[in-house]
């Protein structure tokens, strides 16, 4: 089976070597498995074209890195007309999974292909937080991404500036967000190394934004390997996977082995206990005892045997 392949998006120039590799390895994805492509927004572009495309006044303001290492600040109207096309470009290339690395980009994007909006998944997981009365912390690379920044009720009046790639800026930062209850190094551009460093400043739990969309990434990872596995007969009865299950099956004992064939059959504890005729806990408990029989972690491992043997 050829490995998935990803194409990793940024809106600076390619290649991102300071990025790339840690969302893989964060994403538990060793190079071997993916087959990752990086394509930047300014790719092709000399210094007049960039140059072009600074900032107009009162236009929000991105900030990002070009192939000599060097950085510029660039208008988000600049940016969104040479993404769009790009993004619809990759969409129709085969790819598995494109994945944007840029946060601060609000626009969203409509593509066939799976995709992760690093800025989307970010607000994703701020709102799934409880935060309570809490403050969030915000670190942005510069100071005009504060503007227009907001999730909701979140009490956010700890915020602070410092370069991705000048850590002068720390002591002010680390001073700036000395109320915060939690800290977010907003641009992806930060690494787990910097939040290592502010974690130890502040005394405060810090978390990276490509921490977040490797998240994210691991979860289509996930899920194309799920749909990449051989399907299982439509005609194969729970009672006959069961049966083709390897392993110690036969220390079962009648009510265990019915049991098994809900869990196979995809059905939760309380519609295998209306099955049955016995109560939910008592369906958890037989469940418990046949995982532990078959030395199995999930349903999901057990499922997998199965498919292991079905290919022998």
């Amino acid at each position: 089976m050829a490995p998935p392949r990803i194409a990793f998006v940024t809106i600076g120039q390619s290649p991102r070597e300071d990025v790339v590799p840690e969302v893989l390895a964060l994403a538990g994805a060793a190079p071997a498995e993916v087959e990752a492509r990086e394509y930047g927004v300014l790719d092709g572009l000399d210094a007049a074209a960039i140059a072009a495309g600074a900032p107009r006044p009162r236009e929000p303001v991105l900030y990002t890195r070009l192939a000599d290492g060097g950085r510029t600040r660039l208008g988000a109207g600049f940016l969104a007309r040479r993404l769009e096309p790009l993004l619809h470009r990759l969409d129709g290339e085969g790819f598995d999974l494109i994945v944007l690395l840029s946060t601060s980009l609000f626009q969203p994007y409509r593509l066939r292909t799976p995709f992760v909006h690093a800025q989307q998944v970010v607000d994703a997981w701020v709102a799934a937080l409880v935060m309570g009365e809490a403050r969030l912390g915000v670190l942005h690379s510069i100071a005009q991404q504060h503007r227009g920044f907001s999730h909701g009720m979140l009490i956010q009046d700890a915020r602070a500036v410092m370069r991705e790639d000048d850590l002068t800026d720390l002591d002010e930062a680390v001073d700036r967000l000395a109320a915060a209850n939690l800290i977010l190094m907003h641009s992806v551009g930060y690494t787990e190394a910097m939040a290592a460093q502010m974690a130890l400043r502040t005394g405060k739990p810090v978390v990276t934004a490509r921490r977040i969309v490797a998240g994210a990434v691991r979860l289509q990872l996930v899920s194309l390997a799920a749909r990449a596995l051989p399907p299982v007969p439509e005609e194969a009865s729970p009672h006959a996977l069961l049966e083709r299950l390897p392993g110690q099956t036969e220390q079962l004992t009648p009510r265990e082995r019915e049991v098994l064939a809900g869990v196979l059959d995809g059905a939760g504890n309380k519609e295998i206990g209306r099955r049955l005729g016995i109560s939910y806990r008592t369906v958890e408990i037989h469940r418990g005892r046949v995982m532990a029989k078959l030395n199995a972690s999930s349903p999901a491992e057990l499922l997998r045997r199965l498919v292991i043997a079905r290919g022998r």
